[in-house]
């Protein structure tokens, strides 16, 4: 690849970290303005398991019902600021931490479009945002269910069991793509230094 082409890249991928963190950080602020306007409407799951009357429902073919395993969305008109909190909870964790990766790949993309991007702080950075991104994701995941499921609590009349709806493994998986060029740069750059030595 040409160095030309290379710096295309590079740019290219600059720019699109650069829009990725700007407006992570203006979703960031209007759902945190959302939350904070009295009697902003707030959605939630509910567990299909906890509701009753579905099986009467009409406007499905025959042999169609709801999944009694599943989640029925539902809206609160007027929800109370505690609502709209863990409402929020649910969303805002999650963005911030997509600003701070952005943030950090916008830096290090940066970085290499001044200077030689094969060196060993530069694998190190990679490491870091991959570290960030795992452990991040996981506390967003955790913070995200317990929202849900409080949230959920304080619509039914009955407490259900608390039973997570998603995992992790998106932000695990961006996470090991992640440490796996970082890895890689870390080891052509040690490669790169035994070759200085030999020569």
């Amino acid at each position: 690849m040409s160095t030309n082409r290379l710096g295309a890249w590079l740019r290219w991928l600059t720019g699109a970290a650069t829009v990725v963190f700007i407006a992570g950080q203006c979703l960031a602020v209007a759902v945190l303005v959302i939350a904070l306007v009295p009697h902003s409407p707030v959605t939630v799951d509910l567990p299909a398991a906890a509701l009753t009357g579905l099986e009467h429902l009409a406007g499905v073919t025959d042999g169609a019902a709801v999944d009694r395993a599943g989640h029925v969305l539902f809206r609160i008109a007027d929800p109370s600021l505690a609502q709209r909190l863990l409402s929020l909870a649910m969303v805002l964790p999650g963005l911030l931490l997509v600003v701070e990766i952005a943030r950090r790949l916008r830096h290090l993309l940066r970085a290499a479009q001044v200077s030689d991007p094969f060196r060993a702080d530069t694998a190190h950075a990679l490491t870091l945002v991959a570290k960030v991104t795992a452990v991040g994701g996981v506390a967003v995941w955790a913070v995200g269910q317990a929202s849900q499921g409080l949230l959920a609590a304080s619509v039914l009349t009955s407490p259900v069991p608390f039973r997570p709806q998603e995992s992790p493994l998106g932000w695990l998986a961006v996470a090991l793509i992640l440490a796996g060029f970082g890895q890689l740069l870390g080891r052509g750059v040690a490669m790169r230094a035994e070759l200085d030595t030999v020569i």
